[in-house]
């Protein structure tokens, strides 16, 4: 069971499916544009994956650029993948955040004039003290609100955006490498047309009044998976590659040139036989017609496998399904194992070693993107990695 047998529930991280994934979109995106850097989005623990083993795999394929959430993450990252890498802040960190940040030479997204300001008198701050260099800067990317309406200088009027950007790259101790904007809807809409469309056409105004000013930033990247492979005419100086190096789609389709790089198992903990008339679980949200062989699982929402997945069915070692019975409890769950044959520590396939499918049944079962499902997984959860030769454990 190469090592497995000591865990009741662990994530199987493919890290072959992983280079495969990243050959694949790397080779889609510098056919377009050869020139065009992959940023690698890491954030969240590489969507649930663990950092540093996708983050030093994709070292070694080449990948010298990556993006974090926040501080913690980003320096978290510099352990894993060195000096030379950069590593992107997408959020917000906070002023106090910026001491670490110079010093690790880790670049912030900054998204409005106020914020920009905040960072570079914290910086002033920090040198009067000799906390830092005279000469240390924080290097930045500008980030432009284009319709996400999340965070970022308001692209909707390009003008007032372009002083305001003009503005923040005058500030001291603040170096401007680059701007990005992030795509709302371009699982949905194709790509090039309808709010992408919209989306870029601003971000383009943007960049055309700063380079008429000679202030645009030189790194530009707007395009988050689905852009990647749907925009080829967005891709500037780097897109964002996220979802789909895990092998999973933007908009839950399967795609059959990436592989998924998650595989979630659990095991049998005790199986017995549920009598027509009882029900299982609490709030008795089951009860059985007739008698069923029903087995627990040692699975459950404290692990990350919520009770919205309640009805969705896992498969068995032979194959078959066995629908979810009941609520799913905090550390446990049960199913329907009919006449399987199974027995007590039998492992049972909760997603992965698919085409995705399975994953997405879930996500559809719960009424939430897939991107949600290996976040949720909690650190009770071992990620078990394999594949180039490796068999690292926790």
């Amino acid at each position: 069971m190469n090592g497995i047998e000591k865990y009741r529930n662990w994530a199987e991280i493919d890290l072959d499916a992983l280079r495969a994934n990243w050959r694949t979109v790397s080779g889609t995106v510098h056919a377009a544009s050869p020139d065009c850097r992959i940023i690698a989005v890491v954030k969240a623990d590489a969507y649930g994956h663990g950092a540093d083993a996708v983050a030093r795999t994709l070292t070694e394929e080449g990948c010298r650029f990556f993006a974090v959430s926040c501080a913690s993450e980003a320096l978290s990252l510099r352990r894993s993948v060195g000096e030379g890498a950069e590593i992107l802040i997408l959020g917000y960190s906070l002023p106090e955040d910026v001491q670490a940040l110079a010093e690790e030479r880790i670049i912030q997204g900054v998204f409005s004039l106020d914020y920009a300001r905040a960072l570079s008198d914290r910086l002033a701050s920090l040198k009067r003290s000799g906390a830092l260099p005279p000469d240390a800067a924080l290097r930045v990317h500008i980030k432009l609100d284009t319709g996400m309406n999340r965070l970022g200088f308001d692209a909707a009027d390009a003008a007032r955006a372009a002083e305001e950007i003009l503005c923040a790259e005058a500030l001291p101790h603040l170096r401007c490498e680059g701007m990005f904007t992030h795509f709302a809807r371009a699982d949905t809409d194709g790509g090039a047309r309808g709010m992408t469309a919209r989306q870029l056409s601003r971000f383009e105004d943007v960049e055309r009044r700063l380079r008429e000013r000679g202030g645009c930033p030189p790194f530009l990247h707007c395009c988050n998976s689905a852009g990647a492979m749907t925009l080829p005419q967005a891709y500037k100086s780097g897109v964002r590659a996220g979802i789909i190096l895990y092998g999973l789609s933007p908009d839950g389709s399967i795609l059959p040139q990436y592989r998924p790089v998650m595989k979630l198992c659990t095991r049998i903990a005790h199986i017995h036989t549920l009598r027509a008339g009882e029900s299982v679980g609490y709030g008795a949200a089951f009860t059985a017609r007739r008698d069923m062989r029903i087995a627990t699982l040692s699975i459950g929402y404290g692990d990350g496998f919520v009770r919205a997945f309640a009805g969705a069915a896992l498969r068995l070692p032979d194959g078959r399904r066995a629908p979810i019975l009941g609520r799913i409890c905090m550390d446990q769950c049960m199913i329907d194992v009919g006449d399987a044959p199974v027995r007590p520590g039998d492992a049972v396939t909760v997603f992965g070693g698919d085409d995705g499918s399975m994953i997405g049944e879930l996500a559809r079962a719960a009424g939430t993107i897939h991107y949600e499902i290996p976040c949720l997984l909690t650190a009770r959860v071992p990620r078990v990695v394999r594949g180039s030769g490796t068999c690292n454990t926790p």
